[in-house]
Order: C-alpha cells, then sequence, then structure tokens
C-alpha cells in the first residue's frame, strides 16, 4: 500500500507545485516573457479556470471510466501542460498551457482523493487519505521554494520541465492504479449539490476564504522581489514558512473536534484576518513577514479543515458532488484573485492586498456567526 500512498502524495505534491510556483518567480518569467507581472499572473488565472471547468466537466467522468483511469489521463495531460509552459514563447502561450494544466488537475484532483479512499484498509480510511493529502505541504515546503531557489541557478523554464518529467514518472508508476476506483458506468454532475441545504452558505465561506488567500499570496512574489529588492530565492522562502505552519497546524485539529464548528470557526477566521492586518503593518520588514507567514500559515490550515468539514457534513451521501463544486469554487478564486489583487497591489502594494484579504476573512468570521452548534470531524485539503 505504500506505493500507490507515494505516487498519490506525489501527485498532489505536483499539482500544488504548479499552482503556486508563479508567485515566487514571476519576475522572472515576466523579464523572458518581455510581459508584465499583471499579465504573467493571468496564467493563475487562466489555470484557475481550466481547473474550475474541469471539476464540473470532467471529473464526473471517474463515474463512467474509474478514477484510476481518469487519474493516468489527466497525469499525461498535465505534463504536456507543464511542458508547454516550459516552451512557452510569450504569455498567451504560457496561458493556454497553465489552463491545459488546470483540467488536468481538475480532474485529477478528486480522482486522488477517491483513490486514497479507495486503497485504504478498512478502519484507517482517515489516516490514508491524511498521507495522500500530506503532498499539499510538500508542495509548499518543497516544490515552490525549491523550485524558487532552482530557478536562480537554472532558470524557471527548468523548473516547468522538471516537474513535466515528473507529472509523467508518476503516469508510468501508476500503472497499477489503473484498475483501481471500479467504474458504475454511471456519470454524475456536482451541480446536484446546489439543492443540499446550506451549501450556497458554506460555498460562500469558501470563496471569502480562498478569495482572500490568494489575493494576498500571488503578489508575494512581486513584493519582495520588485518593492523589498530581493532575490528569488528570498521570495521563495516565504511559501516554506508558510508551508511549515500549514504542516505544523495538524497539532491543533484535535481542539477543532472538542470546539466543534460552529464554536471554532469564527475565531479561527478572526484569527486568520489579525494575521493579515499584521502582515500589512510589517509588510516592509522581510524577516517578519517570514514569521508571520507561519501564523498565517497555521490559521489557513484550521480554517480550510473547518470549510471542508462544513461541507462535507451537509449530506455525507454527495461528498463527491459537493466536493465538485469545493474545487470549482476554489479555483474559480484562483482564477479571479490576480484580477482583485492587481487593482490593490497597483496602488497600494502589497499591503493594499492584504487589506483586501483582511475585509474577505473578517467577513466569513461574520458570516459563521449564524452556524448553529454541531460536533464535525475537521479535516481537509488546500483545494
Amino acid at each position: 500500500m505504500r506505493t500507490p500512498i507515494l505516487i498519490l502524495m506525489s501527485a498532489i505534491g505536483v499539482i500544488g507545485a504548479n499552482s503556486l510556483l508563479l508567485s515566487p518567480v514571476v519576475t522572472a518569467v515576466s523579464q523572458t516573457l518581455n510581459a508584465t507581472t499583471a499579465e504573467v499572473m493571468r496564467a493563475a488565472s487562466a489555470y484557475g479556470l481550466g481547473v474550475a471547468a474541469a471539476a464540473l466537466l470532467l471529473a464526473p467522468l471517474a463515474d463512467r471510466i474509474g478514477a484510476g483511469r481518469l487519474l493516468r489521463a489527466a497525469l499525461l495531460l498535465l505534463g504536456a501542460g507543464l511542458a508547454a509552459s516550459a516552451a512557452a514563447a510569450d504569455v498567451r502561450i504560457l496561458m493556454a498551457a497553465q489552463a491545459v494544466c488546470g483540467l488536468a488537475a481538475g480532474a485529477a484532483l478528486p480522482s486522488i482523493y477517491t483513490l486514497a479512499m479507495v486503497i485504504a484498509p478498512k478502519g484507517r480510511e482517515a489516516r490514508v487519505l491524511g498521507l495522500v493529502l500530506s503532498g499539499w505541504t510538500v508542495s509548499l515546503v518543497l516544490g515552490v521554494s525549491v523550485s524558487a531557489w532552482a530557478t536562480d541557478l537554472a532558470g524557471w523554464r527548468a523548473v516547468y520541465g522538471t516537474l513535466a518529467s515528473v507529472a509523467l514518472l508518476l503516469w508510468a508508476a501508476s500503472a497499477s492504479l489503473r484498475a483501481a476506483g471500479s467504474p458504475s458506468g454511471q456519470a454524475t454532475s456536482p451541480l446536484t449539490a446546489l439543492r443540499v441545504p446550506g451549501i450556497v452558505r458554506g460555498l460562500l465561506s469558501t470563496a471569502l476564504m480562498m478569495l482572500g488567500f490568494y489575493s494576498s499570496y500571488f503578489f508575494t512574489g512581486a513584493h519582495i522581489t520588485e518593492d523589498l529588492g530581493l532575490s528569488i530565492t528570498q521570495a521563495g522562502l516565504l511559501p516554506l514558512f508558510y508551508g511549515i505552519g500549514f504542516g505544523l497546524a495538524v497539532l491543533l485539529d484535535p481542539l477543532l473536534d472538542r470546539l466543534g464548528l460552529a464554536r471554532a470557526t469564527p475565531p479561527v477566521f478572526l484569527a486568520v484576518t489579525a494575521s493579515y492586518l499584521l502582515m500589512m503593518v510589517w509588510a516592509d520588514n522581510y524577516g517578519l513577514l517570514l514569521g508571520l507567514a507561519v501564523l498565517w500559515g497555521i490559521g489557513q490550515h484550521l480554517a480550510l479543515n473547518l470549510v471542508v468539514a462544513r461541507v462535507t457534513l451537509l449530506d455525507p451521501g454527495q461528498r463527491g458532488a459537493i466536493m465538485g463544486l469545493f474545487s470549482t469554487v476554489t479555483y474559480l478564486c484562483v482564477f479571479a484573485a490576480p484580477f482583485t489583487g492587481a487593482a490593490a497591489y497597483a496602488v497600494w502594494g502589497l499591503a493594499g492586498c492584504l487589506g483586501v484579504s483582511a475585509l474577505l476573512s473578517a467577513s466569513a468570521a461574520l458570516e459563521a456567526l449564524g452556524l448553529k452548534p454541531a460536533a464535525p470531524s475537521a479535516g481537509g485539503a488546500p483545494a
């Protein structure tokens, strides 16, 4: 069972590394392609739009052909998109390539979550799923930060080329998973989950959290390299510190179980709001910004777990459809964030982005005040 877990965890790692990579290397990419920072970050928007579309249109194919087969097809498509990103001659080609990567990720992620539950021995599903989801932390701590360092040494094209190679290696290694996740012959749509009571408010909370995160995260690299005059490697340390905080927060998850969803959600979102405000105040102090990124990661992990628990508990019989909607909303926010963040960044710099994020997080805390007491099991993933 260790090999399938490693494959699934690594697949999440590659997807996560690509989805978060542009921020720390945006300056290098913009210089190579003779484009502005905002234009390059629109490639991240194209990626998010691709994931959102795939979550609605491609992910349900897992019910028809099987999750294992869909994952392998998605890994091939991801490898092609990453290779095209590495070879992009201008920003429009980069945007198209990242849209292809988004389609692949939108099909792969639901398949990965499904396969994690399929390969898990009875009674150990949560443990296996947790190991697979640790790929998100790997993507932050290793994928993004190491990639930023590698960009300084070998250039950003080499980084995308390496990710493409890893995706293709995972496709070859995943042959043993081809028949896993037996197809039912039926394809369902995440849109059916919109009839579940409470889903609209749950997705609103998701949107407030995700738009707040990406509106600031996407512009941290530009702030560190352009405004503070530091290197791409130093810009890559911020995702590293954020990822450390995200990983450390797993120690606090049992506290969420004891408090329950209704009691825990408002203060957690207020803590995230505080982290944005503190970073806004000390945005020009690189050392303090790194330290506060750890707190940001802790708060974001807890908020994410609570939001995922909230939506999946609405109707256990439609968790797959609900997570399709969750992914769609998440990556629509990835699409929108470069536009909302760019408007604030152009006028006030990173501090403006952080102010917008703080307002969105505070709105999520306010919305959560209306939650009814419950006793959920908090657990989730970054996307």
